[in-house]
């Protein structure tokens, strides 16, 4: 049942993947840079994080689980049927990008949610090791729901002013990238994962042997 749980999880982070990876498309579309190396970053982020939690139900349940890869009809996707980037007037980019923020908080609010009742369940049934490990996935869940809310909120007071948007473009750009190379910069911890360790943890064994 655990490794189930676990396993929902999993696939829920192969669908984190794949939305992120057309929000990236969608920004570059609409030629938000900024926001869209906000989505390249999460692409990256989630992605080693789902294999992390693969590596975590090997090394714990001592099994291979199946993965459900997402459906690529998107809602994201949908969004951009049939335009011309270079014809979009005003008002349907600001459509855009009002309808992917809000889709961006739906979708980590769901899957806050869809967590939680994990976690409570894993809990409930005296998995502690595994409620603690997914405990650290909410964490940064909710962080990042809280993120997009203010962002969101942020846009709003500023009556989503593209100019005021477009302006904020190279700060993003330069965060995000930043943050890129900082993820992948750390391939070394990554090489030599254990997911029964962190990769601090690990690194520092390493070295002391």
């Amino acid at each position: 049942m655990s490794a189930d749980l676990l396993q929902e999880i999993n696939n829920r982070y192969l669908n984190a993947v794949a939305f992120h990876r057309e929000n990236a498309d969608l920004m570059w579309f609409i030629y938000l840079p900024g926001y869209a190396m906000l989505h390249e970053y999460q692409h990256l982020a989630e992605n080693l994080m789902q294999r992390k939690i693969k590596r975590y139900i090997t090394n714990t349940y001592y099994i291979s689980i199946p993965e459900i890869l997402p459906d690529s009809n998107s809602s994201i996707v949908a969004l951009t049927k049939g335009l011309n980037r270079k014809k979009i007037p005003y008002e349907k980019t600001l459509s855009i990008l009002q309808q992917s923020w809000d889709k961006y908080c739906e979708w980590e609010d769901t899957t806050l949610k869809i967590y939680q009742e994990i976690a409570a369940n894993l809990f409930d049934s005296g998995e502690v090791s595994a409620f603690n490990f997914v405990g650290e996935i909410i964490k940064e869940v909710k962080t990042e729901l809280d993120y997009v809310n203010d962002k969101i909120i942020e846009l709003c007071a500023h009556d989503w002013d593209m100019p005021t948007i477009v302006a904020g473009q190279p700060e993003y750009m330069e965060r995000y990238e930043y943050l890129i190379r900082k993820l992948l910069g750390k391939s070394r911890k990554y090489h030599h994962y254990n997911s029964m360790h962190d990769a601090d943890s690990r690194t520092s064994v390493l070295e002391k042997n």
